[in-house]
């Protein structure tokens, strides 16, 4: 029986979310744009970190499969698959993931990520 929650099966429709500025992260993105805000399914099968780093505005998401420590200046926090997490604007952070990491963010901001050009383009 396939991976129900196999990401790139299930969003293959939406746009990729393209990397501009760190291309060696092992993840991917499946983009929806909405006027004020985006939302990002994520997925990686291995373990990865991504850097510091900061918006000035909020993000919001869920694990839904694995782990994600989050790291702001206040400590290290774990959300385990299920758990939901709030960034405030402009609180530098940075994260650390299970394999298998599954998640949904929502960006608080019509143009935080930019999708991959379609193919025919």
């Amino acid at each position: 029986m396939p991976d129900k929650l196999d990401f790139s099966n299930v969003f293959s429709g939406l746009p990729n979310v393209r990397f501009p500025y760190d291309k060696s992260l092992p993840v991917r993105g499946w983009l929806v744009q909405g006027p004020d805000q985006q939302v990002v399914f994520w997925h990686s099968s291995v373990q990865y970190e991504s850097a510091e780093h900061t918006h000035p505005y909020a993000e919001w998401g869920i694990v839904i499969t694995g782990w994600c420590d989050i790291i702001t200046p206040d400590g290290t926090q774990r959300y385990n698959g299920g758990d939901v997490f709030h960034l405030a604007p402009n609180i530098p952070h940075a994260s650390v993931t299970s394999d298998d990491y599954r998640s949904m963010d929502v960006f608080f901001s019509p143009s935080h990520l930019q999708a991959e050009p379609a193919e025919d383009a």
